[in-house]
């Protein structure tokens, strides 16, 4: 090959070549975008519609059903789910991959101007390409006031500082280069609140409607057009809108008899905070809570460090928070803390992929220096790994990836197979050394003599990824960063082993005889005397092809019989060891805000003695001590086998719980990485039923990958149907049969209240006694509403900021002051005021009834739904939970508890788990199993090896390592299973998706020692190798002469004579590349769990196969290739 002349005639090139590769690399490490997971090219559209005050149903009737009308029509869409609760509505649009988002959003706002018109008070629909399921937070930040008091020496409350952090704190980070978009949670919000006083309003004759009329009226800037004056145009505008709260006390409602009937005189306008719809509670004190998302494609490292220098920022001396705490007199000053930070995480995976890599490394060096005994050629040797490493981020960023755990994970894998072909030519090399030729020469025609091995089996390994490029929806956009990082990293690595490698060689080896063999034993070395010996045996066997036969197909048979034995059920994705644990906690329908908050303070009683700030600080003779002294936790009963009946939680960080709407949810980080699952434990006791009676609670340690319901990992069943009691009463049996099966607390419906409707108080107006009333409908409903937390009746801009304008009863705000409750009984007590002068109640114009009505109503594709998320206990396997829940419904059709009326289909990841299933190894049938990857990964192998050797009998030969492989894969992660049973800090191993691809990878893999073998057999038998062994060599191997037909040898001797050259390779090559897999494996660390059951099959697989490919391939090749063929 010239290049390999080429590199060895121009070192000077290589070097320069080599210099700039690093170089490349430097910057590229510094561009190359960095986060968490994989961009996925999935198009989500959701809208939302706010309808303030209106109830699910109202919602459902007005808003949802017919926006789902006109967007049922929108092309590409895979499925369209909507949710009607109390005064909004949300619809999702899932499109199939690669549909251009800003089309789909184009599409559904067309349709969405088609809907008719919507009832009065209904807010202009919001259309946004993102998906409400699937936030993705790179940062979490409390603003807090640290216990201050205020001016007047009373508790200082931090929400009430929403308006300020909206608009002083939020800009600062919203400006940060890389950031998307900005929320702030937990605040109150101002309201400027006309309390009326109804018996004021009767003295003058005036009703509400009245009074909410005239406010609407006056309230308003219009346009009243222009003026012409000499040689100008002037516009002329009408400015009515209130500027201050005398404006809106000097609002005429109307004429009394000794003049105009102002608002000041029937109410008094106070400017306040509105009562808290949210809470958020950082270390048991409320606070405000900031979540930032980054923009897709930018690196979150780059992201956060602006994020984190806007913070600093926000806290100097004079900065922001400074001076608010000075114009507040406030006693303690306000912080911004980041109490999450996603690059933590990240950077920990970094850390561990570059100590796999130089572990593996190191550990690949030393084991090749047991056989090579050079230092020289471990510098030699060791060269590829780096500049294929390096290469790899270069070309990663050209083809504009990112570097992330996915990525990473190739990366690391590659690191143990990366010095495969480097050390198949340098073997090569020292062997034709050893023959006498000169370092020079020897490097030119040993690598020239390997290149088509190493062709070949760069080719074979690298075809096995274009059908993974193939598979569709998230998993396999997931599959195509590691499978491009291992491809990238294997070509690279083969381009360095021909031009680098021999250049190395010539110059490094010069005057030099490596020493080659274990040490402390003399030549004939161990390696030579097993080498010879396997050659023997192969020889003589082949001799009796019965007998060859018979070796053949019982190995095959054994390894197809074990792999089935020894293959567990299947999951989905890994989830992950992320340090943060979650916990969801679902409250009875209709409690208050502030109840929320007294159960959060109970969950808090338990969970503050594991509070970091309570204890010593760690590394401290006290720490110990008292982490010793804090209470064990029980441990769910499905899990004792692992951890015991307790676990002793790791302390608290960061801990936090939220409150919004029907819904809390709690969690924190572990001070000890390591120990976070155990927190999981933590926060279930802390929201056991004893605890939080009448409650809902699920804890679970944050995924990686956020596929299905709030753990990651659930399995959706949905039932769906027309009508709505139906659904529901199917649900809730199922919803007790799942948890019989699956444990307490594994079932999380949506709606999460859907079994328990909440209370509602229905006011019907009567017609008749209105109309001698002089009253209409709209009186009792603002009275009512008046009664309650108010009615909106428009805005009110305040000092730039525009808040809310109420219309609120006097009695009703004095009551929310001094936070006294109020029964519903009274609703048909409050009073309404006549143009008459009098005073009448609601109950005397209306009918008052207490019913209930659903919190919530879902729709998947038009149909009213409930869908369960059934998370199964981390040992029970996925497709294990799957086939009990398809058992379940099964059992539920036939006894009738599901009617034929309602739907029922498993989704989440069982279909997507099943999808990938039917990607990776077919439906069953033959075309589907040849379609499938895995079927395509060996055929298009095979014909890449067919047309390498011009032959379809001998790539047929090559294949028959392909078994072993396979079942030294499933051996090695069967063990990886039964040792994670055992450790408490090691997650279950399954068989998830990334390490089925373990198996793909392996089939181009396992056939490069094959290739190895048959290649050198096919030039000894063709007599186009290097050299040919003597008749005393001969003789020596097999005890027979040797017979050599111009310099070409018999099959079975060619055969023999390729086993004894090319063991050495192959068994440095494997042992190497095991080495380098072991602290994928066994390390602990960020992102372990997406690499150790690759690690493991791939391990496993390699080294299974090499050692029984060295027998089986020569007796395949003996039986199925005839002698006196020539190749």
């Amino acid at each position: 090959m010239k290049i390999v002349e080429g590199s060895i005639r121009q070192p000077v090139t290589i070097l320069v070549a080599v210099v700039l590769v690093v170089l490349a690399a430097l910057i590229a490490v510094r561009q190359v975008p960095v986060q968490l997971t994989p961009d996925v090219d999935d198009t989500i559209v959701s809208i939302s519609t706010v309808w303030p005050g209106a109830s699910p149903l109202e919602v459902e009737q007005s808003i949802v059903e017919k926006q789902e009308e006109k967007l049922q029509g929108v092309a590409g869409v895979r499925q369209m789910t909507s949710s009607a609760s109390q005064g909004a509505a949300n619809v999702r649009m899932e499109f199939a991959p690669g549909t251009d988002p800003d089309a789909a959003i184009r599409e559904v706002s067309d349709r969405l101007r088609q809907v008719s018109e919507y009832p009065f008070g209904v807010d202009e629909p919001v259309v946004e390409a993102s998906d409400p399921e699937n936030k993705d937070y790179i940062a979490w930040i409390v603003v807090s006031a640290n216990d201050a008091l205020a001016a007047d020496g009373t508790p200082f409350d931090v929400r009430t500082l929403l308006d300020f952090v909206i608009d002083r704190v939020k800009p600062q980070i919203e400006r940060v280069q890389g950031v998307a978009e900005v929320n702030v949670l937990g605040g109150r919000e101002r309201v400027l609140q006309v309390r009326v006083d109804p018996a004021a309003l009767a003295a003058r004759g005036v009703t509400m409607s009245h009074l909410a009329n005239a406010l609407r009226e006056a309230n308003k800037n219009a346009p009243a057009g222009s003026l012409r004056e000499a040689k100008r145009e002037i516009v002329l505008r009408s400015v009515g809108q209130f500027e201050s709260v005398d404006d809106v006390m000097r609002v005429a409602i109307g004429q009394g008899a000794i003049g105009p009937i102002l608002v000041g005189d029937v109410a008094t306008v106070v400017e306040t905070w509105d009562e808290a719809e949210s809470f958020v509670r950082s270390q048991g004190v409320p606070v405000l809570a900031i979540n930032v998302q980054k923009e897709v494609g930018t690196n979150v490292i780059e992201v956060m460090e602006g994020v984190n220098a806007a913070l600093a920022n926000l806290a100097l001396d004079g900065g922001v928070l400074d001076s608010q705490t000075r114009s507040l007199a406030l006693t303690m000053p306000l912080t911004a803390t980041l109490v999450y930070d996603q690059t933590i995480y990240i950077d920990d995976a970094l850390n561990l992929v570059l100590d796999n890599i130089w572990q593996g490394g190191l550990l690949a060096i030393l084991t090749l220096l047991v056989f090579l005994r050079s230092w020289r050629s471990i510098v030699i040797v060791g060269t590829s790994v780096p500049l294929a490493v390096v290469g790899t981020v270069v070309v990663m960023l050209a083809m504009g990836r990112t570097i992330n755990v996915v990525s990473l994970a190739g990366l690391a894998f590659a690191v143990g197979t990366l010095i495969d072909n480097s050390i198949v030519v340098l073997e090569n090399v020292i062997r034709h050394m050893e023959m006498g030729k000169d370092a020079r020469r020897a490097a030119l025609i040993g690598t020239q003599e390997v290149a088509g091995a190493i062709l070949g089996s760069t080719l074979a390994t690298c075809v096995v990824f274009v059908p993974v490029f193939l598979i569709g929806d998230e998993v396999g956009q997931l599959f195509r960063d590691i499978a491009l990082a291992i491809l990238i990293s294997n070509l690279l690595s083969m381009v360095v082993s021909i031009t680098v490698t021999p250049c190395a060689c010539a110059f490094l080896l010069r005057g030099r005889m490596p020493h080659v063999g274990l040490p402390l034993i003399h030549r004939p070395s161990l390696g030579e005397w097993f080498a010879t010996q396997i050659a023997r045996v192969i020889f003589r066997v082949s001799r009796r092809k019965i007998v060859s036969l018979s070796i053949v197909l019982g190995m095959t048979a054994l390894s197809v019989v074990g792999s089935l034995m020894l293959m567990p059920p299947a999951d989905y994705l890994p989830a992950g060891n992320r340090n943060l644990v979650f916990g969801l906690i679902i409250p009875p329908p209709g409690m208050s805000n502030a109840t929320q908050e007294d159960i959060a303070r109970r969950v808090e009683t338990t969970v503050a003695p594991y509070w970091e700030r309570n204890l010593p600080a760690i590394g401290t003779p006290a720490r110990a001590a008292a982490e010793a002294a804090l209470s064990p936790v029980p441990v769910v009963p499905w899990m004792m086998f692992k951890y015991g009946p307790t676990v002793q939680p790791a302390p608290l960080s960061n801990y936090f719980v939220v409150g919004f709407g029907s819904m809390m949810f709690h969690g924190g980080i572990a001070s000890d990485p390591a120990r976070a699952s155990f927190n999981e434990h933590l926060l279930g006791h802390a929201t056991r039923s004893e605890v939080l009676p009448g409650t809902n609670a699920f804890a679970f340690q944050v995924p990686l990958f956020r596929t299905s319901g709030s753990s990651g990992s659930a399995v959706a069943v949905d039932l769906r149907g027309d009508d709505l009691e139906t659904v529901q009463a199917a649900a809730s049996t199922m919803m007790s049969r799942f948890e019989a099966l699956f444990g307490g607390r594994s079932v999380q419906p949506d709606p999460s209240n859907f079994a328990t409707p909440g209370i509602e108080v229905r006011v019907r107006p009567d017609q008749r006694r209105l109309a001698d009333a002089g009253l209409s409908a709209e009186d009792v409903t603002l009275s009512v509403a008046a009664a309650g937390d108010g009615a909106l009746i428009g805005e009110y801009n305040a000092g730039g900021d525009s808040i809310d304008l109420v219309l609120i009863d006097r009695a009703s705000a004095s009551a929310a002051q001094t936070q006294s409750s109020t029964s519903v009984d009274a609703i048909a007590d409050v009073p309404v005021a006549l143009s008459t002068g009098q005073l009448v109640s609601v109950g005397q114009l209306a009918s008052v009834e207490r019913g209930t009505a659903p919190v919530q109503i879902n729709h998947i594709d038009r149909q009213r739904s409930v869908r369960l998320q059934v998370t199964p206990p981390p040992t029970m396997a996925l497709e294990d939970a799957v086939t009990k829940i398809h058992a379940a419904l099964a059992s539920a059709r036939s006894e009738g508890v599901i009617s034929a009326n309602v739907v029922t289909d498993v989704a989440g990841t069982a279909s997507a788990l099943a999808a990938v299933r039917k990607e990776l190894i077919g439906d069953g049938t033959v075309i589907g199993t040849v379609a499938s990857t895995v079927g395509m990964a060996l055929l298009v192998c095979y014909l890449v090896m067919a047309v390498l050797f011009q032959s379809f009998l001998l790539p047929f030969v090559i294949m028959f390592s392909v078994p072993l492989a396979a079942v030294g894969g499933f051996a090695a992660l069967f063990a990886l299973f039964i040792i994670s049973l055992t450790s408490p800090t090691m997650p279950m191993q399954s068989l998830d998706v990334l390490t089925m691809l373990g198996f793909v990878i392996l089939i181009g893999v396992v056939v490069n020692n094959a290739i190895l073998i048959v290649h050198q057999a096919i030039n000894f038998q063709r007599g186009t190798a290097d050299e040919t062994p003597s008749d005393a060599s001969f003789r020596g191997l097999i005890g027979a002469p040797l017979v050599v037909h111009g310099g070409a040898l018999p099959l079975r001797a060619a055969i023999a004579e390729s086993v004894r050259t090319r063991v050495r390779p192959i068994l440095m090559s494997a042992i190497t590349s095991v080495a380098g897999m072991i602290p994928l494996v066994f390390a602990p660390g960020a992102g372990s769990e997406l690499y150790r059951g690759l690690g493991a099959v791939m391990g496993g697989g390699l080294l299974v196969s090499t050692i029984f490919t060295i027998v089986l391939v020569p007796l395949v090749m003996a039986v199925l290739v005839p002698d006196r063929q020539r190749v």
